[in-house]
């Protein structure tokens, strides 16, 4: 994927709506996401239908882990249900990572995450009802720092109906509709499936967390004296995405470069709001874009920079190469320099460069 082509995909991370100025201050202090220890987490089972629609049958489209949001699962949960005709199924997306519910009629191709941006608006289906021919679609959501209204439709037909989220082409699901009189999947069904699936993704997204946070940074000494060390932007995993730096090392030294590295399956940035302010908006040109310029900058306490969309090592291992996945900064000066992740922030991606 072409750097250009990922900017793009970064529209497909715009579901957050960021007030970047105030979020900023707190990203900066120097309190961490909370650590995991690698341990099987046990999550509540999925909310009851009895607080949805009446008679609707309760899933999750994704979910940030409850007690770190920096882990992000990328599934709908539980990945199939089987229903009778005539049921309504609900589907709930928490956040705060964004994603579609995406119905596309038989035969279309879905769009990659680079061009799924005329999906985040949504398409809903005539009365709330899937005729299993035309595209129905959640659009984007959530779209703000509160969770996003539930998406329902309605199944009146016998079939397999398959949809998915656009913007994580790994997050797919199955609605099969049986003959009513026919075994299907009641909300403890569900909720039983839904909660061993996300447990499961739950263990798999920590797992990848405490390997990001507890691996040595990595340095190399430069022919001047200094050293250069390695910041890891996120990591990704068949199922979750983990929206967090790796640790800077205690140990950078003025005159040292610090240079952020994307090796996830996520676009991220690498940005620092001085005394000034970040890009309001994830989908703002101006997040996409290197300021003040391109890699390598020497950073200093007021000025805002941002390393622009540093595309994702996608697909794994085969990405765009590892200089364009890049961004370095030079620190000339003593001092505490606070950064997050623009795309992030309702993630808790955030981080700090301390140097004595």
């Amino acid at each position: 994927m072409r750097a250009t082509n990922a900017a793009s995909r970064l529209g497909a991370y715009a579901g957050v709506a960021l007030l970047l100025s105030a979020t900023v201050v707190a990203c900066g202090s120097d309190k961490k996401s909370t650590s995991t220890s690698g341990a099987t987490t046990t999550v509540a089972a999925a909310p009851s239908s009895t607080t949805g629609a009446a008679g609707a049958l309760t899933m999750r489209a994704g979910l940030n882990d409850p007690k770190d949001p920096n882990i992000a699962v990328l599934q709908f949960l539980p990945q199939s249900v089987t229903v009778t005709a005539g049921s309504t199924v609900e589907w709930r997306i928490a956040g705060p990572e964004p994603h579609t519910i995406t119905f596309l009629p038989p035969g279309q191709t879905p769009p990659t995450p680079d061009k799924a941006d005329p999906f985040f608006t949504p398409t809903p289906a005539a009365n709330g009802v899937y005729d299993g021919k035309s595209l129905v679609n959640s659009g984007l959501a959530p779209q703000g720092p509160t969770p996003a209204a539930p998406f329902r439709l309605t199944f009146p037909t016998a079939g397999k109906y398959s949809y998915q989220c656009l913007i994580h082409p790994q997050m797919t699901g199955t609605v099969n509709v049986v003959a009513a009189g026919t075994k299907a999947d009641t909300q403890a069904d569900i909720d039983s499936r839904s909660g061993s699936e996300l447990n499961q993704w739950l263990a798999e997204g920590e797992a990848a967390k405490q390997k990001l946070t507890s691996t040595p940074p990595v340095s190399t000494k430069n022919s001047d004296g200094s050293t250069t060390w390695k910041i890891e932007m996120g990591a990704s995993t068949a199922h979750t995405d983990v929206l967090a730096f790796s640790p800077a090392s205690p140990d950078v030294k003025v005159g040292d470069t610090v240079t952020f590295v994307n090796n996830s399956g996520a676009p991220h940035t690498a940005s620092f709001a001085g005394k000034g302010t970040l890009p309001q908006s994830p989908i703002d040109p101006a997040t996409a874009t290197p300021t003040p310029g391109p890699s390598p900058q020497t950073l200093n306490p007021t000025a805002v920079f941002n390393s622009g969309v540093l595309p994702p090592n996608a697909p794994p291992g085969n990405g765009p190469p590892e200089a364009a996945r890049s961004y370095s900064y030079v620190v000339k000066t003593a001092g505490t320099y606070n950064y997050i992740c623009i795309y992030h922030v309702p993630s808790g991606m955030a981080g700090a460069i301390k140097v004595a």
